[in-house]
């Protein structure tokens, strides 16, 4: 149920990527071991020239708690955003990390601030991945950071994810997912929701079965 950083990654990079290829700023998305360890205070690694961009947005894992971080260079700020809800201490705290930051890469961050916006609050205790991932998207589509927090929602907001990194991943689409072969005389079936494909002897999927199929990891 919790999001792994190979998931916080990979969806945090195509939202970049999506935001790029549509608009003339550019954003930066920071890997979150990288991001991490500066919110630890550790020399950071990342080489960037911080001007370039209008959003750096990194997702950082404080005690297997994700939270959002995006500095704004051009206005000398930056912006955490805690799916359970900020405290002063957490604000100063990524206001004094990003400021230094932003100093070792060559910006010059005097007056520098960091704010928090309005948003949604995590009501479980597993879905802080998926909010942070969700603020990341609203922020870099000007949307508003408040949405149903609904169970049902939630789950939705999984599966939007969960899709749009299936999606993008190598063709896999002659492999069954389940056995990892391709058998062309073998009977197949398709999951309505993440619409992978499996090999229905493989899917256990009973020869006068309904139509619609939904696979064990969409269940």
């Amino acid at each position: 149920m919790e999001f792994v950083s190979e998931v916080i990654n990979a969806y945090l990079k195509k939202l970049v990527e999506r935001y790029n290829h549509n608009n003339t700023t550019r954003a930066f998305a920071v890997d979150s071991f990288e991001i991490t360890r500066i919110w630890e205070g550790k020399k950071p690694k990342i080489k960037i020239v911080p001007q370039l961009y209008k959003f750096i947005l990194g997702v950082v894992n404080q005690a297997h708690h994700w939270m959002l971080v995006v500095i704004l260079p051009a206005q000398k700020k930056s912006l955490f955003l805690d799916p359970l809800g900020e405290n002063k201490k957490a604000v100063g705290h990524c206001k004094d990390v990003t400021r230094s930051l932003m100093r070792q890469r060559g910006l010059n961050p005097s007056r520098w601030e960091c704010e928090t916006n309005t948003h949604s609050i995590q009501q479980d205790a597993t879905s802080c991945g998926a909010f942070a991932l969700k603020f990341a998207e609203c922020i870099l589509n000007g949307l508003p950071l408040v949405f149903d927090t609904s169970p049902s929602s939630v789950n939705s907001i999984r599966e939007e994810i969960a899709v749009s990194l299936l999606m993008n991943t190598d063709d896999l689409t002659d492999l069954c997912r389940i056995c990892g072969e391709n058998t062309g005389d073998t009977l197949w079936i398709g999951c309505d929701k993440c619409l992978r494909w499996f090999h229905k002897i493989c899917a256990k999927y009973p020869k006068n079965g309904r139509r619609s199929y939904v696979c064990e990891a969409c269940k």
